[in-house]
């Protein structure tokens, strides 16, 4: 009997201490697991921007500036200095003095050319128009042809301010539609783009 006693006893001790090596079971409970990593947001669709074209000519930004307001836009005038084609007509001589330059200025006037008299290093010279369109060039060329008395043409690049409209930042659908309004109603040959592409073009540059 006590050897009984004595065989239990070990057969215990030792399934407690199995038990007690065993790692413990885990019943899966179907609670979902949840991630500590941040979740990104997605940002959606790039913005789109409208920009109209160049505009050197004040009176035309004004003019253009009048009629988009009148047509419901809301815009933002951006300025920026620009290399633009210039197109000189000049009178051919140089005068020593003012009032040399003065005497061909109103020969040119009598011609309805609005010269004008510069000044340059050490001489006078007679200007007789600047252009920054092509087509309004054209149109001095055709009237100096006409008129028959000689001048001289230059055509030069020159840094000066240039002019855009542009509209808020939209989703693509919503410039699309302001685009095709713009476009059928002859305003200014306007161009879409990204507002990345904006930015680098027209968006402030940091501070050094």
């Amino acid at each position: 009997m006590k050897q009984t006693v004595v065989a239990i006893s070990l057969l215990l001790a030792a399934w407690l201490a199995w038990q007690a090596w065993q790692p413990p079971v885990v019943k899966h409970s179907g609670t979902t697991v949840r991630s500590t990593l941040p979740v990104v947001k997605d940002a959606g669709p790039e913005l789109w921007r409208i920009v109209t074209k160049r505009m050197v000519w004040k009176q035309a930004i004004s003019t253009l500036r009048d009629r988009l307001y009148r047509e419901g836009f809301e815009t933002e005038l951006v300025v920026k200095r620009e290399p633009v084609e210039l197109h000189a007509f000049d009178d051919p001589g140089s005068f020593k003095t003012q009032a040399a330059a003065e005497k061909v200025k109103a020969k040119w006037r009598k011609k309805k050319i609005d010269a004008e008299v510069v000044k340059r290093e050490i001489t006078f010279a007679v200007a007789l128009g600047r252009f920054y369109l092509t087509s309004y060039a054209e149109q001095m060329q055709s009237r100096l042809k006409t008129i028959g008395l000689p001048y001289n043409y230059e055509r030069r690049t020159v840094t000066i301010p240039a002019y855009r409209f542009v509209f808020k930042p939209m989703q693509k659908p919503e410039a699309e539609k302001s685009w095709k309004q713009l476009q059928n109603l002859g305003i200014a040959e306007p161009a879409m783009m990204k507002e990345s592409q904006f930015q680098r073009l027209f968006g402030k540059k940091p501070a050094s």
